[in-house]
């Protein structure tokens, strides 16, 4: 079978900084599987810009509407059910897990497409809508818009349904997200980039930055770009993400 391994940024899949890359392992055996670009900070900064050009936009982020974005998701879902016994293939195959399993994370990935789509759909019937605020001179409304641009750094143990996790709701709401999936096992993510981009999603709304936690999620943590940060993982490394963030991120 044939895998993306290069980064997924602006829309098309490119090499790394100086073509860095790492092993990635079969966790059955041990043995090669291929090799994946490894993002350098350069790659970061430019997955970010591409994430702040897209949201900025005339196609997406604050110009875009939840009805819009429910298509996207709800072709999203197609998607993942055309191509279902290959994104479990590739599950097995980069994660280890047995095929029932990864039958059961796709599964719960096509349903967080619909189920995220209705709540784009019910944000625009929300949108603008008045509320009572004590004070008959002034009036009040509730104004939806995106966050700004995400970072979303994933584990190993549920590559895909993780991500989808991240990614659905990000795109629900109009934001822009860097992904920086565990070097583990970054297929599932890259292949998730390609497929977000066949079901309409903008260039630069999703960008997937495979790389090592000291170089690829360093930079991500680290970067004045980022708006939220969104991370599921280990205790300490949560820590460390927290103190890279404290001085950039609003969220």
């Amino acid at each position: 079978m044939e895998h993306k391994t290069q980064l997924f940024i602006d829309g098309q899949f490119v090499d790394a900084e100086g073509g860095a890359t790492f092993d990635n392992l079969k966790p059955a055996t041990g043995e090669k599987i291929c090799e994946v670009s490894s993002a350098q900070a350069k790659d970061i900064d430019t997955a970010v810009a591409s994430a702040r050009a897209c949201l900025e936009g005339e196609e997406w982020g604050y110009k875009s509407t939840g009805v819009q974005r429910a298509v996207i998701l709800r072709k999203l879902g197609e998607i993942f059910t055309e191509n279902k016994d290959k994104l479990i293939a590739i599950e097995s195959l980069d994660h280890g897990k047995p095929k029932r399993e990864a039958d059961a994370d796709v599964g719960d990935a096509i349903s967080a497409c619909e189920h995220f789509a209705k709540l784009a759909e019910k944000q625009d019937l929300e949108q603008d809508e008045s509320i009572e605020n004590g004070d008959d001179d002034m009036v009040t409304h509730i104004r939806y818009e995106p966050i700004g641009v995400i970072g979303a750094i994933t584990p190993w143990n549920f590559p895909l349904l993780m991500a989808v996790w991240k990614v659905v709701p990000s795109i629900a709401a109009g934001c822009a997200m860097v992904l920086k999936p565990s070097e583990l096992a970054p297929l599932s993510c890259l292949l998730l980039g390609e497929m977000c981009s066949q079901a309409g999603l903008p260039k630069g709304a999703l960008n997937v930055v495979p790389g090592l936690g000291p170089t690829a999620g360093a930079a991500l943590s680290n970067h004045p770009g980022v708006d939220k940060l969104s991370f599921t993982g280990s205790v300490p490394t949560a820590q460390r993400i927290m103190q890279c963030a404290a001085g950039t991120c609003l969220y």
